[in-house]
């Protein structure tokens, strides 16, 4: 059972998640839009095309590290609580970010450049492991009754301000230094700056209030021999709930996958087609991220409202059916198909993400949360959100289909609205 707080620490306890969340994500998230400085910087090529494929599977790469890292920080939040993981993460996130600014490129040092630059991507995939889930889970048992929902869509729209916060940042930076500067040296600077605020998080998280009860066995845990037995006991009661996995795993797929395809790799997309800018591009995403969030909270709100199971399937139907239309407008418009497909899909994408995160929460028994959890939406995002920009960019720059984005989007309204109706 979670401890009891006083209404100043749910106050700290919820400012604390969303910053902290933001913090992390913003580190997180640059690499996203800084994929073509980064692609010519580390995987130079005759064919443009192919470094993109290059630096958006490095991206993947990201992704596919946080299973690796749920394993791991998933049973720590568990068994030694919320805060201790949620600081252990941004520990990580920042140091590599620090390194990936700080590393040589392709021209200095040849091959170990995209080697090194890949090692620090997945150490930023393992931070991220537990850090969207377990802020997510820590707000809402911070909640009071009946506010689940509003302070669970808070921690995720504090990933979505950091997501904000990277593409503003990046925007900001192309259009002050120019194309040039940002290929050549100016691509550091995120990273550099990302490295400074996950100190501002390690500082808050420290304060945050507990709000997982220990339990005696917990204590015990004073060798690694123990802490080793303790994380097999946590990951076996993980295996025993492969279901329950899998559900929240679909659960969580569809707006995932349309939100990276939307807000990440079109916006490179458009910013290097046809007389637009990168700059452009991310202005553009900026501003409708940032517009969108209350639809974050209204996601949340409404859960408390009509309950998980209605908001959720609405918010996935209504996916369902904007998808096919927004994403090839988008390929096809330039930065006004970017602007118009981007602010007709913020509303479902954002109810949706601000719907589901109490949803999945609040499947899985306390003890287990973070566990189970954390593994779950980790292998959702590694296998199919984090590797959508790479699969998008295969289809539409190397096949030349036009249709397969949206198509590839698509299908995975499926499995999400088949978790709604598991019992």
């Amino acid at each position: 059972m979670s401890l009891q707080l006083t209404g100043a620490q749910r106050r700290f306890a919820t400012l604390s998640a969303l910053l902290g969340n933001a913090l992390e994500w913003f580190d997180f998230a640059v690499y996203g839009y800084l994929a073509t400085p980064l692609g010519k910087a580390f995987f130079p090529a005759e064919d443009g095309a192919m470094q993109a494929v290059a630096a958006f599977g490095v991206f993947a790469v990201g992704y596919l590290m946080r299973p690796v890292g749920s394993l791991v920080l998933g049973p720590i939040g568990d068994l030694f609580g919320r805060r201790e993981m949620l600081s252990l993460s941004i520990v990580l996130m920042g140091a590599s970010s620090l390194a990936i600014a700080l590393l040589p490129t392709h021209a200095q040092v040849g091959m170990a450049a995209g080697l090194l630059l890949l090692l620090m991507r997945m150490l930023q995939g393992f931070s991220v492991g537990g850090e969207f889930t377990g802020s997510m889970t820590y707000a809402t048992e911070a909640a009071r009754p009946g506010q689940q929902g509003f302070l669970a869509s808070l921690a995720t729209a504090g990933g979505l301000v950091g997501f904000s916060l990277g593409s503003l940042t990046v925007a900001l930076l192309a259009g002050f230094l120019g194309d040039g500067a940002m290929d050549a040296w100016g691509w550091r600077l995120p990273f550099g700056l990302g490295a400074l605020v996950a100190v501002v998080g390690l500082w808050m998280r420290r304060r945050m209030p507990e709000t997982l009860e220990k339990e005696a066995s917990d204590a015990e845990i004073k060798t690694p021999g123990a802490l080793m037995g303790a994380m097999a006991g946590r990951l076996q009661q993980v295996a025993s709930q492969w279901r329950l996995v899998l559900r929240i795993a679909a659960l969580v797929s569809f707006a995932n996958v349309v939100f990276y395809v939307l807000f990440v790799y079109l916006v490179d997309y458009t910013g290097h087609q046809g007389g637009a800018n990168l700059a452009e591009a991310n202005a553009i995403a900026t501003l409708v991220q940032s517009l969108g969030l209350p639809f974050v909270l209204l996601g949340g709100v409404l859960v408390d409202r009509y309950g998980k199971r209605l908001i959720n399937r609405i918010g996935n139907l209504m996916l369902l059916v904007v998808t096919p239309l927004v994403l090839p407008l988008v390929q096809l418009g330039g930065t006004r198909g970017l602007l118009l497909g981007q602010a007709i899909g913020v509303l479902p994408v954002m109810l949706t993400m601000g719907a589901q995160g109490v949803t999945a929460v609040e499947m899985v028994p306390v003890r287990q949360r973070c566990a189970v959890f954390s593994i779950a939406y980790s292998l959702a995002m590694a296998l199919f959100a984090g590797t959508s920009p790479l699969v998008s960019s295969w289809l539409l720059e190397q096949q030349g289909w036009q249709w397969g984005p949206a198509l590839y989007c698509s299908l995975y309204a499926i499995p999400a609205l088949w978790a709604l109706r598991q019992r």
